[in-house]
């Protein structure tokens, strides 16, 4: 898949004035220039798909818990990135998730006392495939990846994963390598296939060669803090968080709501 390229060489596009001000609002953080972007590369997790609440309510069926509503396990996944993006610890080590996933519970309405045998009974998630938790397409997301696609600007994919990602993508319609039924992205990096995980910068490597663009003209979108943030900046590439619950405001790096207001930024409002 092979999308145009704009090249490093053409430099910042005249025809495209700066936008810095297009999210000007509190609460909302910019911090590039909307015109140096030559390609944009998307995270999976928390852009494209969030954990379903089936499997969550399935592992916890054995606990007398009352669940929240589905809106509850949306806000959730945020709510438990936001619980580790103060951490100074790698996601390698397992306090890094159980903060997630004590911040995920929260959400949905377990109490304190009940968290511990909540916590077991998490674990069999873990023994899931990745496809089996994450798969509530974030569908307002995966709709606005057209308006990136109809602007000509080239996309690829950098996941933490399983080395099933393409699969993802493909399965939920939101895009594959080369020509199909999707939109065409220059690549699908999973951390599960390449042997190296963000926030290494090492895996936007293959990105990057994909597209033909430099970091420093390359956005990076993710929802992680630790890994997204953290690893596209140790790669030297611009990044914009997906906050939509304004849960990082203390924190310093973009952030926009969801994929249509940074298409509003990088083409103006549609």
């Amino acid at each position: 898949m092979m999308a145009t390229l704009f090249s490093s060489s053409m430099g910042c596009d005249a025809s495209r004035p700066s936008r810095l001000r297009a999210l000007s609002t509190p609460g909302w953080l910019l911090m590039f220039d909307p015109v140096a972007i030559d390609a944009v590369v998307f995270d999976i997790g928390g852009v494209f798909l969030v954990p379903h609440p089936d499997p969550v309510r399935e592992a916890l069926a054995s606990i007398n818990v009352a669940l929240g509503d589905d809106d509850a396990f949306h806000r959730a996944h945020y709510g438990g990135v936001h619980a580790v993006s103060a951490l100074d610890i790698p996601e390698t080590d397992p306090a890094f998730w159980r903060h997630y996933v004590l911040a995920y519970l929260r959400e949905i309405g377990v109490r304190d006392d009940q968290a511990e045998s909540c916590l077991v009974a998490w674990a069999s998630l873990y023994n899931q495939p990745v496809q089996v938790t994450w798969r509530w397409p974030q569908q307002h997301n995966i709709d606005a990846l057209a308006r990136f696609v109809v602007a000509s600007m080239p996309i690829a994919i950098v996941s933490n994963n399983d080395g099933t990602a393409p699969e993802q993508m493909r399965s939920f319609g939101v895009c594959q390598v080369g020509d199909g039924p999707f939109h065409s992205v220059a690549a699908i990096v999973d951390s599960g296939t390449v042997g190296v995980a963000k926030p290494d910068p090492a895996i936007f490597t293959p990105a990057l060669e994909a597209l033909g663009t430099v970091a420093s003209r390359t956005l990076y979108v993710g929802d992680m803090v630790h890994a997204d943030v953290r690893g596209a900046e140790a790669a030297g590439m611009p990044v914009v968080q997906i906050d939509p619950y304004r849960l990082h405001e203390s924190f310093a790096h973009a952030r926009v709501p969801h994929l249509d207001a940074l298409a509003d930024l990088l083409f103006g409002a549609a």
